[in-house]
């Protein structure tokens, strides 16, 4: 939506509770199947494919893995005995529809998330489910109604409880009041220290993990920056090495848990600025992460003089492809 001005941007970002306690039509209609699949592949790109890490991560301890797929076609595994979510908030995404339609071609179970676009048209031919979400906003203003659905998307397919809706909803609306009436002062003062570096963002578990790779295209999208994501421990094994001479980049951490030591880890002089979410629910602590990530990334916009609102460089692309 190259016309969404910042106030509306922000606007979307501050209902992720909202976002997420809508419910798609067509859920009814979407019954846990007598044999659930063996596997779930969540297919989706950018905006639309991150839900796909959060919910692998909820999925963990469960019965049926579940496989975020952010690729062309699908993997030569996916059988009758799978299924896939396809997730395209606005159903033209290239890469996601190639994998509808090998999903489609291998027999798995395919459900489609979307506002509707060509992949509504696909599922429609094919008499296969599409859950509709609302438009009239970019993919990551739409994050919440994607990730909701997808979570009650899977759970109807496998049989399992994945989040309790309610309790996650209504504590993401107390921390949301409790941002707002502050006037978002810290995360402004935070965007003023890190307006001019490149930024890398890191989880500690699997759920910041996707809420960093969230907070990194934010940073991409909406204050047009570098930006990077990763995982500790696993840079201990490979990026500690290039922490040396030159100018490393700024660092954001996000965790559940106490710091982790990456500072000692690295040893680049370089202080990690630590965003650390205390709910006891693993799930609500990672979208409070997210929901202050999409303001810091607006916060960030402003101090950079860019509007959040147009992807100018991923639409040329898009139309070159």
């Amino acid at each position: 939506m190259v016309g969404a001005t910042a106030a509306q941007m922000l606007r979307w970002a501050e209902s992720l509770p909202e976002q997420l306690a809508y419910e798609a039509p067509g859920l009814d209609g979407l019954r846990t199947p007598d044999h659930p699949p063996g596997r779930v592949l969540v297919a989706g790109m950018g905006g639309s494919g991150v839900s796909g890490k959060f919910i692998e991560a909820l999925s963990q301890n469960g019965d049926t893995p579940v496989i975020p797929w952010p690729w062309s076609g699908v993997p030569w595994w996916l059988s009758k005995d799978d299924a896939l979510v396809a997730i395209s908030h606005s159903g033209e995404t290239a890469e996601t529809l190639a994998a509808l339609r090998g999903g489609l071609d291998s027999g798995a179970t395919v459900v489609g998330i979307s506002t509707g676009g060509k992949l509504g048209e696909i599922l429609k031919r094919k008499g296969a489910p599409l859950l509709t979400v609302p438009g009239g906003m970019p993919p990551r203003a739409a994050f919440g109604f994607l990730l909701g659905t997808g979570l009650r998307a899977v759970e109807r397919l496998t049989g399992g409880r994945l989040w309790e809706p309610g309790e996650t909803v209504e504590a993401l609306m107390r921390l949301r009041d409790g941002l707002s009436s502050g006037g978002h002062t810290d995360l402004d003062e935070l965007a003023r220290v890190m307006k001019d570096h490149p930024l890398v963002v890191y989880g500690t578990c699997p759920l910041t993990a996707a809420a960093a790779l969230r907070l990194k295209q934010q940073l991409n999208e909406n204050a047009k920056m570098y930006a990077w994501s990763g995982t500790l421990p696993e840079l201990a094994h490979n990026e500690i090495e290039g922490a040396g001479p030159g100018e490393p980049p700024r660092r954001l951490c996000l965790t559940l848990a106490d710091a982790p030591p990456l500072d000692e880890v690295l040893r680049d002089g370089v202080h990690t600025i630590i965003l650390k979410s205390k709910d006891p629910d693993p799930l609500t602590a990672a979208l409070g992460l997210v929901l202050r990530g999409d303001i810091l990334s607006l916060a960030l916009a402003r101090e950079r003089c860019v509007e959040p609102g147009p992807v100018t460089r991923i639409e040329e692309f898009k139309r070159r492809a």
